[in-house]
């Protein structure tokens, strides 16, 4: 008896080399999971609770009606136009319940070697894949319903433009964290564990030593600073594992934070405005007028007030309890009143680095540090006395003194490459006119030049920011002191720098002026560019920075970070 041909060999049905595969190919020992079944209603009650507001509003009238009858009549089954209604009421649930139940079906996760695979849909299916060697952070999120039955998310985010990261949820917390330990240790270059398996040290890498003089540390500062020397030393007893705590975020300081920003004046502003508007309405408001308009009018004009406590609430929301932590697997923070996120940022994906302080903040000086991450929302781009990115990840520190800000800019840039690196702060951060610049015969980008500022022929186009107004060239990377009352510094590695520009309008060209902007990654609430430079100065600034910028990127391994930290 001969066996059956196969689907190639029948007669009739030649082979089609060139014919493309269905699907993608996936390596065959993926251990897919599902999520926690009490993901569907965790997903779906926002979508139930629309539907549910959408139905209401539109037959608002029937439902008075209903009501009335109800009231008048008693509740009676037997009437058929109740029956009828209950009944809908019901198939809609059934059909909700059903869809996302399917939904919860079709969507797995699983996580290799190469990287984290999330499978969804049902008729449209997709696959996502973030890649390990891109992959810039792990954060956990625990939102308010989320907490209540100990589930939570877990986002990988990616490098790349528009919506590229991967959402795992709803799991229980034990499960997220052993997947964030595992995700991270492949992701840092360690030997896998099985799935589900957990390494000596719950998966977590270790730092190597780093060679003395590697970097350099503020002056009078105690204690670890530096990321490798915070993960060295012995962690508190009370502390989690593998983490050590590094700094905190008081309730004090954050409310007078909140009281020193300009988004609070303009609420009480607004809010007396609105309410003198208000008074003078009522007074001037003819009896005779058009019922409701009242409530219009007084819905209309608390509109603005709201938005801008919405801002307030958000703020305060996102940066209550936030402390920061070093691991081996990177910089751990936690914050959120309503939400709790823990967010793990690997120090080497961090690609320029912003502090900024308000006017408000000077008496106090306190600051605000931020991260930019690729892939990374952004959000109050140009809030600089505080605030934090529109999900408060990327926030180094929220608020903070000078030497807690300058700690958070240690974990992630840890060299500076100036010989003196205190004063270098110093003048970025509090400095004025020719504080911190050097010899203006000096090369561009040697320690005696210090910072290059503008030139006196652009000041015109800058009367209040003049006098701030100025960059510097180390050997690791590019420092912008901008901003006069709203002060602003920022730290861009010379790696991170994709591409510059120098541009120069009419009235730049005959003035002999230029503007130099470094592009990078993304949309950032960084500075990233400075306007009115002597055309020589930023022919220079542009030759080093391309020099410097092409050095430093063949030194670094982009695939494995934790190779980086030391």
């Amino acid at each position: 008896m001969s066996a059956r041909p196969d689907r190639a060999e029948r007669p009739g049905r030649p082979e089609r080399p060139d014919r493309p595969e269905r699907g993608i190919a996936l390596p065959a020992d993926l251990v897919w999971r599902r999520m926690h079944p009490v993901s569907p209603l965790l997903e779906g009650w926002k979508i139930m609770s629309a539907i549910i507001a959408v139905v209401a509003i539109r037959n608002a009238d029937n439902l008075v009606e209903v009501y009335r009858y109800v009231v008048a009549h008693g509740f009676n089954l037997g009437d058929d136009l109740l029956v009828w209604a209950l009944l809908g009421l019901l198939a809609l649930v059934v059909v909700l319940g059903l869809v996302l139940s399917l939904g919860w079906w079709a969507k797995t996760y699983a996580v290799d070697r190469d990287g984290v695979y999330l499978r969804t849909g049902i008729l449209n299916k997709q696959l996502r894949i973030a890649r390990l060697p891109r992959i810039q952070s792990v954060d956990i999120v625990h939102p308010l319903l989320g907490r209540i039955l100990g589930l939570g998310r877990l986002t990988v985010e990616v490098a790349g433009s528009g919506d590229s990261r991967v959402v795992i949820g709803y799991l229980p917390t034990a499960r997220l964290e052993e997947l964030r330990e595992r995700i991270l240790a492949l992701a840092a270059g360690l030997a896998p564990q099985p799935d589900g398996a957990e390494g000596p040290s719950g998966a977590a890498p270790s730092i190597p030593a780093a060679p003395d003089g590697a970097r350099a540390r503020p002056a009078g500062s105690a204690g670890p600073l530096g990321f490798e020397d915070a993960v060295r030393a012995p962690a508190p007893a009370r502390a989690r594992r593998e983490e050590h705590p590094l700094y905190a975020v008081d309730t004090s300081t954050l409310v007078g934070s909140l009281l020193r920003s300009g988004q609070v004046l303009a609420a009480i502003g607004l809010t007396l405005l609105v309410a003198g508007a208000l008074l003078a309405s009522m007074v001037l408001t003819d009896e005779t007028a058009r019922p409701g308009s009242g409530a219009a009018l007084i819905l209309s004009m608390i509109a603005g007030p709201a938005a801008v406590v919405s801002i307030v609430w958000n703020r305060f929301n996102k940066s209550w309890n936030f402390r920061a932590a070093a691991t081996p697997a990177g910089i751990r923070m936690r914050f959120g009143l309503t939400s709790d996120t823990s967010s793990t940022l690997p120090p080497g994906r961090v690609h320029a680095v912003g502090l900024a302080q308000g006017p408000l903040w000077r008496g106090r000086d306190w600051w605000l540090v931020r991260a930019l991450v690729a892939g990374r929302r952004t959000g109050e781009a140009g809030s600089s006395s505080g605030g934090a990115q529109e999900d408060g990840i990327g926030v180094l520190l929220p608020v903070g003194d000078r030497d807690t800000a300058l700690r958070a800019l240690w974990l992630v840039t840890p060299d500076l490459g100036a010989p003196r690196p205190d004063a270098l702060l110093a003048a970025a951060l509090s400095g004025m006119d020719d504080d911190g610049v050097g010899p203006a015969d000096a090369p561009a980008g040697s320690p005696e030049r210090g910072f290059i500022r503008i030139s006196a022929r652009g000041r015109i186009f800058s009367p209040l920011g003049r006098r701030r107004e100025a960059i510097a060239l180390t050997d690791t990377c590019v420092i912008l002191r901008t901003g006069r009352w709203w002060r602003r510094v920022s730290v861009i590695p010379y790696e991170r720098i994709q591409s510059l520009r120098v541009r120069q309008g009419p009235l730049a060209r005959r003035l002999r002026l230029a503007r130099i902007h470094f592009d990078m990654v993304d949309n950032t609430p960084v500075r990233v560019e400075l306007s009115n430079l002597d055309l020589a100065d930023a022919a220079a600034v542009e030759r080093v920075v391309s020099e410097r910028a092409l050095r430093r990127r063949r030194e670094e391994n982009l695939d494995r970070w934790l190779a980086r930290v030391s």
